[in-house]
């Protein structure tokens, strides 16, 4: 396909998202704007983090024509002040970036919603949000009551508890292995005149400690749980980050029974059936929760049938109720 070809198909697949999605017309907000197989190219994921508008390609077959069709894509937002970076899968299985409007290291205050966001094009931790994750933060609103206490577990950049804390949570914790990206919370925390709790710890040593203290009355136990573990459980051998995860964190639900679980699935060696975290649900704690489908129809720009033949989205979204 030539960037001709792929800047008509963006230029159709676009419009078609801000018909439906009006939000995005903003260029303060962040979202998905073009969503691989979907919108009719397979691979190809392009996020628009404020006035940064990031190309992600994961097909090989196109990491040649990268430039192009980042031309193409700049060419189909026409005079909008913008800038462009793309992010391609190299052959060795990792990233490399195109960054024509040196973008690298720089940061913005973007919005998803009624929630701020410090984004940055840092080539090593993303840019502290993923749009395709919007669904489960839209069904995390329903869960929070006033006295909602929130457990969120690989938090990341805490996205989700800035969602809880601007929806009067009672109280948010967030686990993460990464300090860096705790810090990196923090300020979103800052922006949207918010506070909330950090851990900078392996989420499986957090849920042994938790199960302790609560056994022995020194905390009350969260009762609205997070849970999106990273899409590759990185580490070696007996420390792989994931390895025994899923088993310790079954174990904790059984144990301390939250209200709501969210639960995002995408972890790129334990995940490789669609049906394989509800098969998860139901062997582990299928008796004491309901399962409930969230509703995608407020975010329409997402891909999550998980046809892409290259990158498989968030398609395990389970939200699970008492």
């Amino acid at each position: 396909m030539t960037a001709d070809a792929w800047e008509i198909l963006f230029r159709k697949a676009m419009a078609w998202r801000l018909e439906r999605e009006q939000r995005l017309r903003n260029q303060d907000e962040i979202g998905r704007l073009f969503a691989g197989h979907s919108d009719g190219g397979n691979g190809v994921i392009v996020d628009a983090f404020g006035p940064l508008v990031v190309l992600t390609i994961y097909n090989l077959q196109l990491v040649s024509s990268a430039l192009e069709i980042l031309k193409g894509l700049r060419r189909s937002f026409g005079s909008d002040e913008r800038f462009f970076i793309a992010k391609v899968r190299s052959q060795q299985g990792g990233f490399e970036f195109i960054d024509p409007d040196r973008v690298l290291g720089r940061h913005w205050i973007a919005r998803e919603d009624n929630c701020l966001f410090e984004v940055r094009a840092d080539d090593k931790n993303d840019f502290g949000l993923f749009p395709d994750a919007r669904p489960a933060r839209l069904a995390l609103r329903t869960l929070i009551q006033p006295d909602s206490r929130l457990l969120n577990l690989f938090s990341y950049t805490c996205g989700f508890s800035i969602v809880a804390c601007k929806q009067g949570v009672h109280s948010a914790v967030n686990v993460d292995a990464s300090s860096e990206m705790l810090t990196w919370g923090k300020r979103n925390a800052a922006l949207n005149q918010v506070d909330f709790a950090v851990v900078p710890e392996m989420v499986q040593k957090y849920l042994a400690r938790l199960l302790r203290r609560v056994g022995e009355g020194k905390i009350v136990a969260p009762d609205v749980w997070i849970c999106d573990p990273p899409a590759f459980g990185v580490g070696r051998g007996q420390t792989r980050v994931l390895k025994h995860f899923w088993g310790d964190f079954w174990h904790a639900v059984n144990v301390l029974k939250p209200r709501a679980l969210l639960v995002l699935r995408n972890d790129r060696v334990g995940h490789r059936f669609d049906d394989q975290l509800a098969l998860a649900v139901e062997a582990n704690v299928g008796a004491g929760y309901e399962v409930q489908p969230v509703d995608f129809a407020p975010s329409p720009s997402l891909c999550y049938e998980g046809k892409d033949g290259f990158y498989k989205l968030n398609e395990s979204l389970i939200l699970l109720k008492r």
